[in-house]
């Protein structure tokens, strides 16, 4: 019997997302497993930040670190100017005085990824924490951070979230972020470490020159943690985890316009066909391939009302069990904490969904295409 086009895009359709909720439930196993252990130790850390013309955010991160929960006798702050322009040094001028913060100049190179071998090779302990000059910090995360240390661990992810949203742009982007970390934890608690942010993530000195480093992937632009946290799961006997603890959250901001939020997730999507565990490109190629069909059988019913009942029932279902695991992110991530946030993500995360997949479907084409400017620098795939 001969399948019209209709038909084989409806069958194609369920199958994909078949293996679409498969994957949720997967994602549902880790983030479960999901728990902090609270590891009293005498760790010491050196906290690297690396920036590039961040004069107005750069005081107010360092401040919240200043205010950690944390004995300032375990931990110094050594912040690498990866060659600004602009008049930084003003802003924390007094605090690098009477504080005794190290400011390191990045010379003869550029790039984040220069900036924080620069920081671990002047860095005077044992455990290295890396953040981004935009972000600041509740006041146990560094402490959480290095609890979350056994004798075992080797890198230990930590929360991100999006903060100070002002429109129902930045609240889409707070879901869409909240997701992926989310969705980082829950590889790690399936023990198959695959997303990291290098705002809030820490690991043993030792280990990154064991590893070598970030030498296999100096000239990529992005994914200095990922590829590195990736490395200590596969070339070594030390564990990866993510830090469960309450109060333990990176603050950072939102991209304010979709230009800037693009070039943003072009550079994220860039590292994509570098990660280690090549059995995740078909996984996520799979993924990719759902979210395209979808779209493209959503622009079909336009014109044609076939598909109305497969869209419907399809969307709704996806809509259930995403909303379940988002539900779980949010708590971890403390974003549950007010009810005015949990009534936000009620509210917008049928509409978040459809902004997810569009942006999901034409990024990774966008970032194959053109490049991405980060920081003032063009860069190729």
């Amino acid at each position: 019997m001969n399948l019209s086009l209709i038909e084989l895009i409806n069958f194609a359709l369920w199958i994909f997302f078949g293996l679409y909720f498969l994957f949720i439930i997967f994602l549902l196993r880790g983030i479960f497993k999901v728990k902090f252990v609270s590891n009293e130790n005498k760790l010491k850390a050196s906290i690297i930040v690396p920036f590039r013309n961040e004069a107005h955010k750069l005081r107010r991160c360092v401040l919240s670190i200043l205010q950690q929960n944390f004995e300032r006798d375990r931990y110094e702050i050594i912040l690498v100017d990866d060659n600004s322009n602009d008049d930084y040094l003003n802003s924390i001028y007094d605090l690098i005085e009477k504080e005794k913060i190290r400011l390191i100049k990045l010379e003869n190179h550029s790039g984040k990824k220069r900036a924080i071998e620069k920081g671990i090779s002047e860095a005077a302990n044992e455990i290295i924490v890396t953040t981004d000059a935009d972000c600041y910090h509740s006041k146990n995360w560094l402490k959480s951070l290095i609890e979350t240390f056994d004798e075992q661990t080797g890198f230990v992810a930590g929360k991100v979230v999006y903060s100070k949203t002002k429109n129902l742009f930045e609240e889409f982007q707070k879901i869409e972020f909240a997701s992926l970390v989310s969705i980082g934890s829950a590889f790690i608690g399936n023990n198959i470490p695959l997303l990291a942010n290098g705002a809030s993530c820490a690991y043993r000195k030792d280990l990154f020159f064991q590893v070598g480093g970030f030498q296999d992937n100096i000239n990529l632009a992005s994914g200095d943690e990922e590829f590195l946290m990736q490395k200590i799961h596969f070339d070594t006997e030390y564990e990866v985890k993510f830090c469960a603890a309450r109060e333990s959250v990176t603050f950072t901001e939102p991209i304010h316009s979709i230009k800037k939020f693009i070039n943003q997730r072009k550079r994220w999507v860039s590292k994509v066909p570098f990660y280690r565990n090549k059995i995740l490109l078909p996984v996520l190629s799979i993924l990719y391939s759902f979210y395209v069909l979808f779209l493209i059988s959503i622009i079909i019913l336009i014109f044609n009302q076939s598909f109305f009942e497969t869209i419907f029932q399809i969307f709704i279902v996806k809509n259930l069990i995403d909303f379940v695991f988002m539900i779980k992110g949010f708590h971890l991530l403390e974003l549950t904490n007010k009810k005015s946030e949990l009534f936000k993500l009620i509210l917008l995360f049928p509409i978040a969904e459809i902004f997810h997949l569009i942006y999901i479907s034409i990024v990774p084409v966008l970032s194959y295409l053109t490049g991405f400017n980060w920081k003032g620098r063009d860069f190729k795939r």
